[in-house]
């Protein structure tokens, strides 16, 4: 409803104008045609013919019969011959020229933006759409790998001694998946793939499709969602997710620590008794921090009166012209990066030191909130679909809080020996994991409650719990927006979360995601007066003015969550994981100021870090390690895991389990050396031996989630970024990221397969037309092999699900008088 007034007003103005204009266009319209009827119909036929309408026409248009009427007595007293046959040469050539148009113009999207009614209501019988967008049974037969010179068996490994799997794609006769002799025999929920006796690769014999059913038997393969809107319906449990049958998995398991944090925990002891993961609604990277004469404060430079950014005041030279401090924006966001913002020296904030990982170039796993959990909470990718339908089928790869369930029952009856061999943290041993998820907002928004218990959270908070007569505490101020209230809200309960853990010997895992940074970016009263950062026409009032100081206002309470885990003595043994959900783009980097169906990069540049304070590195200038390769949101769970296990703040049980778990995830280990390329050595079709690489990908799913597709190359020797439609007409986008990181220049084209890699090597050399020309087909796969790894069925767009999906993808309101 929040754009209701600009529609009214479109409408309104487009339907004066139409009504003034109507009249003239109507004449015009009648004197071109019968121009064209004088000039190209004999002349007899046309005056015959005219003469029987001209009794009716006469009275309906008085003026222009008589105009008629004259040039038609004209032309009985003879017109020019050569007149007459210029005309025919005119209108023969303007025929001509249409057809040659029509013939030789490129049918997308021209023939689309061409389209009248009605004619366009007939297209849609013949009109063939993308094959992404139907709704094809999962279990049909897996699309075939595109490449199979990369996944030759002479690459192929084995499991290793210690259970951990290989890697053997399209291996025919792989044998069925067996439950680790460690997991519990009680099916648990996020792990039905291991309780399922089949094989990854002919799951298709095994289970056949029954009409119309899409959910799964949870007394066979564990906890099943029902929770959804209700319109689930029994089917065969889908494959899920083997690490050895995936032609993209490149494990970087056996690689060693990064050589920082390896030399650090030999010195010191580095506990991780608690997780508390940030969600970083809508923050981008350029603003976490913003860095001076970075293209974003260049922006902001120029709408205040265009003057050189490089004159920008230092920190300890206060601003003038009454404008908002850019050197204050996220000065909380320097020291949690570690990065040098370019304003100067900054004063230490107390207790608070830089310490972790700093990651310069993470993308998100999606663009919509929702779906972006799905890759960082559950290293899943998100389904290529509008909204989260993620829900209504099962999850192909354990979540978070399902893991740390898993932890909790391994440790039972888990007692501390006599000699051990691990840390003495006295929580170390029968402590269990507490998992809870936090936010200010709504938790009725597309089935979002429903999907944050599912993945295993408990004992939440959404707006809803806040705002209950019976809670502990009661708000202090109303809701900022119709999405619900500030995070300050939570501060008492995250302050109890973190004392009775202690108490009751329990480890935390909380989980939370900003409110403030969410459109349409309000303040809370805490944070008093918006300041004016941004200038121009509109300045104080601005989207971009609002959404400055909604980064500001989150800045401050990410300082006010690291002081209050100080206050409980929980700081030094707290990981501390900083993740943007997406970006935003606005109208200064792509023309959309939103993230639905806006495939732009500033939507997938995000803040990623892991911060812990024991972890400052003297080595580094920053005292963090600085990462400058790119990396995705979908290796937090695996790094994760590998962080408990190398610091010992698992138990040593523990370890086999938390191992074999984080080599089944697709992402690598971000405390690793990466790999972001593998050579391969294979025969082609000649019989030749060749040499090729096989190389890691981002994949991004963008808001709605069936719109389109973004492939971003993990690897510096191909740094670019492939943007496909998925069931949208729109047009192929291609980036060349390390030449133009925020896509100012970016190449769009409507063109597709060996067209679409010709015209990128024209402009960008055949190295990048060789690789848009595997991205595409790789997507392709992609998009099908994950449909077949979460077993859906469901159509793509919405509007192809049917009415019990009418709700998708919207704020479900408490009384049906609420319009906001």
């Amino acid at each position: 409803m929040s754009g209701l007034l600009g529609l009214v007003l479109t409408i309104g103005i487009l339907g004066g104008i139409a009504w003034l204009l109507n009249p003239g266009i109507y004449n015009i319209t009648w004197r071109f045609l019968r121009w064209v009827a004088n000039t190209a119909l004999p002349q007899k036929v046309w005056q015959k013919e005219y003469r029987r309408r001209n009794s009716v026409v006469r009275e309906e248009e008085e003026g222009l019969v008589t105009s008629s009427a004259a040039m038609s007595e004209k032309n009985d007293r003879g017109c020019s011959f050569m007149g007459l046959t210029w005309g025919r040469v005119y209108l023969l050539a303007f025929v001509i020229t249409e057809i040659i148009l029509l013939a030789v113009r490129p049918s997308s999207p021209y023939n689309h933006m061409s389209g009248t009614l009605p004619f366009t209501i007939f297209e849609s019988f013949w009109t063939t759409r993308s094959e992404f967008c139907e709704p094809i049974p999962w279990d049909e037969g897996a699309v075939m790998f595109p490449y199979p010179e990369l996944i030759s068996h002479n690459m192929w490994t084995a499991d290793s001694p210690n259970g951990l799997r290989g890697w053997r794609p399209g291996n025919p006769t792989e044998a069925p998946r067996q439950r680790p002799a460690w997991m519990p025999e009680k099916p648990m929920s996020g792990f039905g793939k291991f309780y399922r006796k089949h094989d990854m690769q002919g799951e298709r014999e095994h289970h056949r499709r029954e009409p119309h059913r899409r959910s799964h038997q949870p007394e066979e393969h564990g906890d099943i969602p029902t929770h959804g809107h209700g319109h689930r319906h029994p089917s065969p449990a889908p494959p899920g997710y083997d690490p050895a049958g995936d032609p993209l998995k490149i494990s970087n398991i056996n690689q060693p620590l990064l050589p920082q944090l390896e030399k650090i925990l030999k010195e010191i002891k580095v506990p991780i008794r608690n997780i508390l993961f940030f969600s970083l609604e809508s923050t981008r990277k350029d603003i976490f921090p913003l860095m001076k004469d970075g293209t974003l404060y260049n922006q902001i430079m120029e709408s205040r009166g265009g003057k050189s950014p490089s004159k920008h005041r230092k920190r300890d030279e206060p601003e003038t012209g009454g404008w908002g401090g850019l050197s204050e924006l996220s000065k909380v966001s320097e020291i949690i990066t570690g990065e040098n913002a370019g304003f100067g020296p900054r004063e230490p904030f107390t207790n608070l030191t830089s310490g972790g990982i700093n990651f310069k170039q993470a993308v998100t796993g999606s663009t919509f909130t929702l779906k972006s959990l799905v890759a960082s909470h559950c290293g899943a990718n998100p389904l290529a679909v509008d909204f989260l339908e993620e829900l209504e089928v099962e999850i192909y790869q354990p979540c978070l809080p399902q893991i740390m369930d898993l932890f909790n029952e391994q440790t039972k009856n888990l007692t501390k020996p006599e000699t051990p061999d691990d840390h003495d943290w006295p929580w170390l041993y029968n402590s269990t994991w507490k998992s809870v998820f936090m936010q200010g907002a709504t938790g009725k928004f597309d089935r979002m409650g429903p999907f944050i218990d599912y993945i295993g959270f408990r004992n939440n908070m959404h707006r809803e719990e806040i705002a209950d007569p019976s809670a502990k505490y009661h708000p202090k101020n109303p809701p900022l927006n119709y999405f619900g209230y500030s995070e300050h809200e939570l501060k008492p309960y995250i302050r109890d979360l973190f004392l009775n853990a202690k108490e009751n010997n329990e480890r935390v895992f909380l989980s939370h995601i900003t409110t403030t940074t969410h459109h349409p970016w309000a303040t809370s009263p805490e944070y008093g007066s918006q300041l004016p950062y941004w200038g121009g026409k509109h300045a104080g009032k601005s989207a971009w003015n609002a959404y400055l100081n909604s980064v500001n206002s989150a800045d401050k309470w990410v300082m006010e969550l690291l002081q209050l885990l100080k206050e409980v003595g929980a700081e030094e043994e707290t990981l501390v994981v900083f993740l943007g959900d997406h970006g935003f783009g606005f109208g200064e980097d792509t023309m959309a100021k939103t993230t639905y169906a806006n495939p732009h990069i500033t939507n997938f540049w995000v803040p990623m870090v892991l911060r812990h304070p024991l972890l400052n590195f003297e080595s580094e200038e920053s005292g963090m390690i600085q990462i400058n390769a790119t990396v995705s949101s979908m290796s937090i769970v695996p790094t994760i895991l590998d962080l408990l296990v190398t610091t010992g703040s698992l138990p040593k049980a523990l370890h086999t389990p938390a191992n074999f778990l984080q080599n089944e995830y697709e992402g690598q280990s971000l405390i690793r050396t990466l790999i972001p390329d593998v050579p391969v050595s294979y025969t082609n079709e000649q019989g030749q031996a060749a040499n090729t690489t096989r190389s890691s990908f981002s994949f991004g799913v963008i808001n709605p989630g069936g719109t389109h597709f973004s492939v971003i190359s993990q690897s510096p020797r191909t740094p670019y970024r492939l943007v496909l439609p998925v069931c949208e007409h729109a047009p192929y986008r291609f980036s060349d990221l390390s030449k133009d990181h925020y896509e100012t220049e970016a190449f769009e084209s409507w063109e597709k397969g060996r067209a679409l890699q010709k015209v990128v090597e024209k402009k960008y050399g055949k190295e990048a037309g060789d690789w848009v020309a595997q991205a595409e087909k790789i997507a392709g796969w992609s998009l099908w092999e994950g449909r077949r790894r979460w077993g859906y069925d469901g159509g793509t767009r919405r509007e192809d699900r049917g009415a019990e999906h009418n709700d998708d993808g919207k704020l479900i309101k408490d009384h049906w008088w609420e319009t906001k």
